[in-house]
Order: C-alpha cells, then sequence, then structure tokens
C-alpha cells in the first residue's frame, strides 16, 4: 500500500502535465537550478514592458541590445541585479554573475533578455523580469577617471556595529560618485593637487530630519590626525536619493 500511491500519484501528474513543457529558471546559484511547469503557449506569447524600451512589447526569451550608464550592483537581495540608466529611467537587470566590476556612470552596452524569475513569499510564484545577459564598457565614467588620477582610499567611520556590507558598499560608491562629479572647489583642489599627508576621508551617522530617516555622511580633509569637515552628505533611507546639505539656507539639495 506504501508502494502503490506513489506511484498512482506519479501516473496522476504525468496525465496531467502531457502538454505542458518543463523549462529551467535562471537563479542566483547555479547549483539549485528551481523547475517549474507552464503552459509554454501562454508564455511564448505573451507581451512584457520593461522601462529600458517603455514604447515597446517585448518577447519572452529575445536577447535586446542598449546603451546604457551603470549605476549600482546590488548582492543584497534573493536575486543579484545592476541597476543602470538610460534617458531618465532606472532599470534593474537580474544576473547570476557575481563578478561586477563597472563604476556608477560607466557607459555599457548591455544585452538582455525576458525571462523567467521566482518571487519569494508565502508560496513561490513564477513572474518574469529583465535579465542581463552581457555588458561590455565602451566609456569611461567620471568614477572611473577619478579613480585613475586619485590612487588613494577613501577613509570611513562608522559606530554601527549591525551596518551590512553591502550597505556599506554602497555608501562608499556614493561618495566616490560624488567626489567624481562635485563643483566643490576646495575637494576639486584635494583632488588636482593631493598631498601625501592628507587623505579623504567620511563619517557615517543616522539622523532624522522633517520626519524622515537619513545616513548622514561627513565628508572630510584629514591633516596630521585632524579632520575638517567641508561638506555634509545626506542619504534618504527610503528612496536612496543623495542630497547636498547647503549649511547656509539650512536645506538639501538633490545631487544629480
Amino acid at each position: 500500500m506504501k508502494l502503490f500511491y506513489p506511484l498512482a500519484l506519479l501516473v496522476l501528474l504525468s496525465s496531467c502535465n502531457k502538454n505542458e513543457k518543463t523549462e529551467k529558471l535562471p537563479s542566483k546559484s547555479l547549483s539549485k537550478e528551481k523547475i517549474v511547469e507552464k503552459t509554454s503557449d501562454k508564455s511564448l506569447n505573451q507581451k512584457f514592458k520593461s522601462t529600458l524600451r517603455p514604447n515597446q512589447d517585448l518577447e519572452l526569451h529575445k536577447v535586446y541590445t542598449d546603451t546604457v550608464q551603470f549605476i549600482e550592483y546590488n548582492t543584497d537581495f534573493d536575486y543579484f541585479f545592476i541597476d543602470v540608466k538610460k534617458g531618465n529611467d532606472i532599470a534593474g537587470l537580474n544576473t547570476n554573475s557575481d563578478n561586477i566590476n563597472f563604476n556608477r556612470g560607466d557607459v555599457l552596452e548591455v544585452k538582455w533578455k525576458i525571462d523567467s524569475i521566482f518571487i519569494a513569499g508565502d508560496g513561490e510564484r513564477l513572474d518574469f523580469a529583465e535579465w542581463l545577459v552581457s555588458a561590455k564598457k565602451i566609456k569611461d565614467g567620471n568614477v572611473t577617471l577619478f579613480k585613475k588620477k586619485y590612487k588613494k582610499p577613501i577613509k570611513f567611520y562608522f559606530s554601527d556595529e549591525n551596518m551590512s556590507d553591502w550597505y556599506k558598499d554602497h555608501l562608499y560608491t556614493l561618495v566616490e560618485y560624488y567626489v567624481a562629479n562635485s563643483k566643490n572647489e576646495l575637494l576639486k583642489s584635494h583632488i588636482e593637487n593631493p598631498s601625501p599627508d592628507e587623505e579623504l576621508s567620511y563619517s557615517i551617522e543616522d539622523r532624522e530630519r522633517n520626519g524622515r530617516s537619513y545616513t548622514v555622511l561627513g565628508l572630510a580633509n584629514e591633516f596630521e590626525h585632524r579632520t575638517s569637515v567641508f561638506q555634509w552628505l545626506y542619504v534618504d533611507k527610503e528612496t536612496k536619493k543623495l542630497y547636498e546639505y547647503d549649511l547656509g539656507n539650512d536645506k538639501l539639495i538633490e545631487f544629480p
């Protein structure tokens, strides 16, 4: 009796699914591929949308090529993904790669496609999203140019021991982006004529302002163990937007 029940169940499942095909889902870990059963007609005939091509109906598995600006590589979720910008729109491309080495602002040629993805929650469900096929840098951005010129690492200080490595890396890339694109004359002078005895650094702390939560960065110049903050930066914890603090007018100015 114990042997008969699984056998009957397998026969029943085989009969119910004879018109369906099996497709492998991309996953963060290639050694743990997920297999889903779905009807081929429903997926192959469906049209999809993406912010990379908002006015175009997209086809499943078709590879598209676009020129984009790299923003960030994110490993803090179930699936790794890169954020890229095309025009004024930002899109996230899922990826199995753990070797993304671009800097924010680099111009890339990306090949991508719409493919299947599992959404975690109360029972995993099948969905479809943009997946990165390949990426090639075609032009250095300001951050890459800055790092070629300024060889020292930027030091940072924090007191929150629970801060994730991903968030610390995220803040570091924001500071690099600000330094590479800032119009601050004191900062530009430091970058253009770096002294061997001076170092760039920043502090990290949390603050509330007008009912919103921010991570505040005190960008400073270190010289002979003395620190002089010349710019405060605010990162909105919800929107992740970066702001310069205007001390004279006590207001935040969004950094482009």
